[in-house]
């Protein structure tokens, strides 16, 4: 790497480092089944008394991400010092859930942003695990996780911030984060499957940056909600799943990418831990790219 190369770099690590204070989010709004539902955002661990289905945390109005040397602790199954919610909110199998996570400015350098910023690039994905009862009680330890929806590295568009810089090795490509906060007015639809068995379980969802290089350094926002899924279908399995703290390690490729240096048009189609399952795919029309750059380590589903 040349030394022009290398001062690229590092001038882009220390601009997304001033700019973590104010990149910090949550989920501010959850609709399900056409009704909204008020995020968890409370300045410390109490109860909002607003009959959200969202999981209580300590995450505070910091917005505090977990980082990534926590991605194998209990905080990072629905973020820090989580509890269920008591409160569950019905829907629909087939139909989509949306979460309008906390982001407010543009990226134009005009004025700042606060809850995400557009040096911020990185998955998301969302999970399901049955509650085998009221997810009111669950422990959350004992939850198995199916992945059902995730957006990893997408593409490299012509003409936009995505493919700017010294050289396509530095381009930072258009993440799934980048399609909530700046292409869908800081929104994320994901559809509930509709072949899964009607009951309770616990919707998780989250959104990463790897801005700051490093898989220590790597921040994540897992955000969890209680769900009632009605209209499923009772005949078929629930897809095995696994514990939150094993959904990553520290060999997938993804947390380990360098964001200011890497292979040019390199993508990921999925965001690394265990992959959607082959029926859930299915059902939800999801297709893979298997284009050389566009695969990743990947685990199987353990129970």
């Amino acid at each position: 790497m040349s030394a022009m190369s290398k001062m690229t770099n590092s001038l882009a690590l220390v601009a997304a480092l001033i700019a973590t204070a104010s990149a910090h989010t949550a989920v501010k709004e959850f609709t399900a089944n056409g009704v909204s539902y008020e995020g968890y955002y409370q300045g410390s661990k109490v109860d909002p008394n607003n009959n959200s289905p969202a999981w209580w945390t300590n995450q505070g109005w910091g917005y505090q991400p977990i980082m990534g040397s926590a991605i194998n602790t209990d905080d990072f199954i629905a973020h820090m010092d989580a509890s269920p919610s008591p409160n569950t909110a019905p829907v629909a199998a087939g139909s989509d859930v949306t979460f309008e996570w906390y982001h407010e400015g543009e990226c134009n350098g005009d004025d700042g942003e606060q809850g995400w910023d557009c040096s911020h690039h990185g998955w998301t994905a969302t999970y399901l695990a049955p509650c085998n009862g009221d997810c009111a009680n669950v422990d959350k330890t004992e939850l198995k996780f199916f992945k059902i929806h995730d957006s990893a590295l997408i593409d490299y568009p012509a003409g936009t911030r995505y493919a700017e810089g010294e050289a396509p090795n530095a381009y930072s490509g258009r993440w799934g984060t980048d399609n909530i906060f700046y292409e869908n007015q800081n929104k994320q639809n994901v559809t509930i499957p509709s072949n899964i068995p009607s009951g309770n379980y616990v919707l998780r969802t989250e959104v990463m940056s790897i801005h700051n290089q490093g898989l220590d350094n790597a921040q994540l926002w897992p955000q969890a909600f209680n769900v009632k899924v009605q209209g499923g279908d009772d005949s078929a399995q629930v897809p095995d799943g696994v514990a939150a703290t094993s959904l990553y390690d520290g060999s997938d490729p993804i947390l380990n990418f360098n964001l200011y240096w890497h292979t040019p048009a390199e993508t990921f189609s999925t965001n690394g831990g265990p992959d959607i399952p082959a029926a859930i795919a299915s059902a939800l029309n999801i297709k893979r790219s298997h284009k050389r750059h566009a695969r990743v380590h990947s685990r199987a589903f353990t129970s």
